[in-house]
């Protein structure tokens, strides 16, 4: 009687097991080279091997939810998305979210502005950018003097590469962006060619934050995913995984 009762207890404590092993967690997503991309029908990038390594060592299996980025954000608030990655922490945001501590990344390469090279442009201090039209990512944060500056032409767009094509075409004056993710989306002799980079620049450091919705049952995970994170990048792992895309 003993034995069998083992046997059950075996038997639902592997079933639960599996269970919680096989649970699915919405991860949405949004383009921005070399931390998330897609390549022949695959997810690639820094950010995707973090939360694909994180996601496993808490028994749950990412699916991958593409969208722009202001959707991304509406996604998680509503509780369609579980999760989403590369936020920037803020009092609006954390409404809405909970930011698993501490930042996975702390962004210490500055956001530029970018403007064409045969314009002629000059932007040494913030109200340079005054006559200007100033594209932007819709929903993105930057700093807060530039998101809280009323007095510019901002024009809001889905994606870095409409923000190129926009600028290529003149229909706006300058964009805001880090380098690193603009490169990828043009040739190397189009870059160094096509566009300039303007002497104004935030270069304060940022934390990169993974944050889960507060309308999701995955909510429970929270504890287990920062314990996680805390050790992933105690040890090392996630550095690890920085490095192997930038020398690729």
């Amino acid at each position: 009687m003993k034995r069998l009762f083992a046997l059950i207890l075996f038997y639902f404590s592997s079933t639960s097991t599996a269970i919680a092993a096989e649970e699915e967690i919405k991860v949405a997503v949004f383009l921005e080279p070399p931390f998330v991309d897609y390549i022949d029908n695959q997810w690639q990038g820094e950010n995707i091997d973090m939360i694909k390594l994180l996601s496993q060592r808490v028994q749950l299996t990412p699916k991958f939810i593409r969208c722009p980025f202001a959707r991304c954000l509406t996604m998680v608030k509503k509780g369609q998305a579980d999760l989403i990655m590369g936020v920037m922490k803020s009092k609006e945001r954390a409404e809405y979210l909970t930011f698993i501590e501490p930042p996975y990344l702390l962004q210490h390469k500055p956001l530029r502005f970018f403007t064409l090279a045969n314009n002629n442009i000059t932007i040494n201090n913030i109200d340079d950018l005054t006559p200007l039209i100033v594209g932007t990512i819709r929903g993105a944060s930057y700093h807060h003097e530039f998101d809280n500056n009323h007095s510019m032409k901002k024009v809001a767009i889905t994606s870095r590469e409409q923000l190129v094509k926009m600028l290529l075409k003149g229909h706006i004056d300058t964009f805001i962006e880090r380098e690193e993710s603009i490169k990828p989306l043009l040739s190397t002799q189009d870059y160094q060619q096509k566009l300039a980079l303007a002497n104004y620049l935030y270069d304060d450091p940022v934390g990169s934050y993974i944050a889960i919705s507060k309308k999701t049952s995955i909510q429970r995970y929270a504890k287990p995913l920062a314990q996680q994170l805390h050790k992933m990048i105690s040890s090392g792992e996630f550095q690890q995984i920085r490095a192997h895309y930038q020398l690729r």
